[in-house]
């Protein structure tokens, strides 16, 4: 027989909106701090981009396609960076969409789990610092995590109840298509498939309103797909459709595949470090009993396990792609905590999830800022931080006069034999510098290509790439290569000025009239 706390009938009691605001504390002050590099640089300049020519359609990066993901984002960032700025704008999709889902699932946990779940859930999932982590940057995953929630939920609801919940299902799915690509169809087929083969009584609810269900998710996908292929044909298949999804699973991402037995294990770690304190309930959360005797607990699980057996398997890997799991889990807690203490109070039981929320705040926000900010040991600036990079570039934004270019130099580690994934902080590119500047640039590694530009050239690079050789070029070009004065004499980066020949030779200080 069903569990009947496991189904659950329709519930009501105190709002939810309180506890759902009190999970919604870590994510304060994701404006604190400039985007990190490499995605949400990437990401940013896309949108700064698109808003520049007014295109809704074709992501361009430096006035080039850039087909890495879909449109969702870039169409929920535009707005938000055109009204709120460089600093609120480029995260906030990724914040309200962390937000929806917290409400999303205190809705779900209080219809269809135990009472009190409806109050824990989002604090739960709250707390999970990869929640936090992820919602508060500018990234795909938090919208295909809130729409795989939303399909997931809805489809349920279309078993247990209105089938016409499926409709909701079909455009929760076409969505995620338009946030993260085909990998959003791949998981749903997967854990309604496992949903169908298990759970035997639940097979008769599986009939009805796909054909209208099946039209509405065409519709949504088609509403980007059709009209990004007809502008690029094969090059939007061959760049978005076979290498972005058939080649990151299959491997051919070979920045991020991780082989062999660290690979299989990969997201264990991942799982119970960005869920703590809440991974330690896990084992007696989980559903043991046959699938019939606890249906949409076995539910959860399956879908929880999915997504962590596809990227498993998948040859690309980072930790943020298992963030869908983290949903399901965080109700499985929720259901076994209020299941094991019925008689505490709401208040009561909710002090240890709101501490833990209190907690990640702390870590996230400290984490993320001193990420940005950097570390300086003993006059050792460690590589990879952004502030002082962000800063001079909105210090350049306010001195490039007309007919000047800029270009970003030499700004990717040199040294090749570092790979992805090693132990040691590694120098990267800065893609965010054409959000902030809001312009194309010059992105090269070959100084001779800066000085084909016939005009004035503003060049920003690292601390040791330029010097007397790059100067002496210049000269024999009949140009003369300045160092800005506002550059800090121990950072990590400087300005440059690259003009018309002076009397003064080499590198010199340069003073803007």
């Amino acid at each position: 027989m069903p569990d009947p706390k496991a189904q659950g009938p329709k519930r009501s009691g105190p709002p939810l909106w309180p506890w759902v605001l009190a999970a919604c504390i870590p994510l304060i002050g994701w404006w604190s701090y400039g985007l990190f590099d490499l995605d949400e640089g990437f990401y940013a300049a896309v949108v700064a981009e698109m808003n520049r020519r007014g295109d809704w359609i074709i992501p361009l990066y430096n006035g080039r396609p850039w087909f890495e993901k879909p449109i969702l984002l870039y169409w929920l960032a535009k707005p938000c960076v055109m009204l709120f700025g460089d600093a609120v704008g480029p995260r906030l999709p990724s914040v309200l969409a962390t937000v929806a889902l917290l409400a999303l699932v205190a809705w779900f946990a209080r219809r269809r789990l135990s009472p009190g779940s409806g109050s824990l859930a989002p604090l739960v999932l709250g707390s999970c610092l990869l929640v936090v982590a992820i919602g508060r940057m500018m990234l795909t995953d938090s919208l295909l995590d809130l729409c795989l929630a939303g399909a997931f939920v809805t489809f349920w609801e279309s078993l247990e109840g209105e089938r016409r919940w499926r409709l909701a299902t079909a455009a929760c799915l076409g969505l995620g298509v338009l946030a993260k690509g085909p990998v959003t169809l791949a998981l749903f087929v997967a854990v309604a498939a496992v949903a169908y083969w298990r759970i035997p009584s639940l097979r008769a609810s599986f009939r009805g309103w796909w054909a209208l269900g099946t039209l509405i998710l065409l519709s949504v996908v088609a509403s980007w797909y059709v009209p990004a292929y007809l502008e690029n044909g094969q090059d939007f298949v061959q760049k978005f459709l076979i290498e972005q999804n058939v080649g990151r699973f299959s491997g051919g991402d070979q920045a991020h595949t991780i082989r062999g037995l660290v690979g299989l294990i990969f997201y264990v770690p991942v799982l119970l470090v960005g869920m703590l304190p809440w991974s330690l309930y896990l084992p007696k959360a989980w559903p043991w009993r046959p699938p019939d005797r606890a249906p949409l607990r076995f539910y959860l699980a399956t879908w929880a396990l999915v997504p962590f057996v596809f990227f498993t398997i998948s040859g690309a890997k980072l930790p943020h792609y298992v963030l869908p799991c983290c949903v399901p889990l965080a109700l499985l807690v929720a259901d076994y905590l209020a299941r094991r203490r019925p008689e505490v109070s709401n208040a009561r039981r909710a002090l240890g999830p709101l501490a833990a929320i209190a907690v990640v705040a702390a870590v996230a926000q400290g984490g993320f800022a001193a990420y940005y900010y950097g570390v300086s040991v003993a006059g050792l600036h460690l590589p990879g931080f952004h502030a002082e990079v962000h800063g001079l570039a909105h210090e350049l934004a306010g001195m490039v006069g007309p007919g000047d270019a800029i270009a970003v130099y030499q700004m990717s580690r040199q040294d090749r034999e570092l790979g992805t994934g090693k132990p040691k902080i590694q120098e990267t590119s800065h893609p965010s510098l054409l959000f902030y500047l809001n312009r194309d640039v010059i992105d090269t590694d070959d100084f001779g290509e800066i000085l084909t530009y016939p005009g004035r050239v503003w060049i920003l690079t690292r601390w040791n790439r330029l010097g007397e050789a790059e100067a002496e070029r210049a000269r024999a070009a009949s140009r003369t290569l300045t160092l800005v004065d506002s550059s800090r004499p121990d950072g990590l980066y400087r300005l440059y000025v690259l003009a018309a020949a002076a009397k003064q030779s080499g590198l010199h200080q340069y003073r803007e009239n």
